[in-house]
């Protein structure tokens, strides 16, 4: 497992770490709930060591990519960021992407459901380079947390619309700052030089203090992501792996006559998508859900569940389930075949809050 460029400020911090397919990260500070609460309610700072990284230039790099990668990368302008994914030749999910064309530079971030040596392998021929080794990324999100930004690079990050993508300077130490998030919230991802990597963590939970910021990992991460339906790639990703099912149409663009799991991608849609992913939620008071638990509709099997976790906006415990094309849709009763007995459940569309970064207005702060 590589060193993580700032794992042992972050195990000072309290972080527990782990691994993600070789990757170092943090899974938690110890208090998952205060942690998931920090991101909903104020800021949350984390150390997304898991996430690879790869640059080229504009110029070299753009064309090729957009021969792997299933958006529509040539199309993307200046300062604006793609968010999309990476298949293998069999058209099975591999990677959610961010690609941002800053300047004269493209940059990209991978979250995996693969080992890195898979990601490299499918970007050979890409003139990019693999610098995760050399950069620290890390991931600002909650409804305040455009504040310890605004603070340290200045009130140009508050006009920053969605998929931007920006370069500062903190204390001498230069920053690719891009408008992006996976938990419903207001997001930043933060790439830094893995040499600056305490500092610029250190500043930003300084500068946070008085927004509520907490440190957060994966732990909580999942959980952000399962009940703001942000699609996990390490969670129903992982057991799915089929893009179509998992909802993931907007992230490709069937127009492109070329791009990596494309042929296979299209032969599935053409003989129709049988399953579909859907929320569900337990009946209050129920526990015990798990990954593969069956689910079952007037007693006959329906789907199963691909991701689970507790959700605080909702209360209780909540999942995903790839579905029957004839049952996916909110509204009907489940029951799921648990380890401890039948538990009742309801689909549900998500999320099933309103994120409390809807309610703030970046122009008046």
């Amino acid at each position: 497992m590589r060193a993580s460029p700032a794992a042992s400020w972050l195990v000072n911090a309290g972080a527990v770490m782990t691994e993600r397919d070789g990757a170092p990260a943090v899974a938690h500070y110890g208090d998952v709930a205060a942690e998931v609460r920090a991101v909903r309610q104020a800021a949350g700072l984390m150390d997304a060591g898991h996430v690879l990284v790869f640059k080229g230039t504009v110029d070299d790099a753009i064309y090729p990519l957009d021969e792997v990668f299933a958006g529509n990368v040539a199309n993307l302008r200046y300062g604006r960021v793609l968010h999309t994914l990476l298949a293998d030749e069999a058209g099975l999910v591999v990677a959610d992407a961010y690609i941002a064309c800053n300047d004269d530079e493209i940059l990209v971030l991978c979250e995996a459901c693969a080992p890195r040596q898979e990601v490299a392998r499918l970007l050979a021929g890409c003139p990019v380079v693999d610098v995760t080794d050399e950069v620290a990324v890390f991931c600002l999100d909650g409804p305040k947390s455009w504040g310890p930004l605004r603070d340290l690079v200045g009130r140009d990050i508050l006009g920053m619309p969605y998929l931007s993508v920006e370069n500062h300077d903190l204390d001498g130490t230069a920053l690719n700052l891009l408008r992006a998030g996976k938990t419903a919230e207001f997001g930043y991802w933060i790439v830094a030089p893995a040499a600056d990597a305490a500092k610029v963590h250190g500043r930003l939970m300084a500068a946070g203090a008085k927004y509520g910021i907490a440190p957060y990992g994966l732990d909580a991460l999942d959980l952000l992501k399962l009940d703001g339906r942000f699609f996990n790639v390490n969670r129903e990703g992982r057991v799915a792996r089929d893009p179509l099912p998992l909802g993931l149409q907007w992230m490709m663009d069937f127009q492109k006559e070329r791009w990596s799991g494309r042929d296979a991608i299209l032969a599935r849609r053409a003989a129709g998508v049988a399953r579909k992913v859907v929320g569900f939620a337990l009946a209050e008071g129920l526990q015990g859900v798990r990954v593969g638990d069956v689910l079952r509709l007037d007693g006959d099997p329906a789907g199963e569940v691909v991701a689970c976790g507790w959700s605080q906006g909702l209360g209780r415990d909540m999942g995903l389930a790839l579905l029957d094309r004839a049952v996916a849709w909110a509204g009907l009763d489940f029951t799921v075949d648990s380890a401890t007995g039948p538990l009742a459940a309801t689909s549900i569309s998500l999320p099933p809050f309103v994120p409390a970064s809807l309610e703030v207005k970046l122009d008046e702060v």
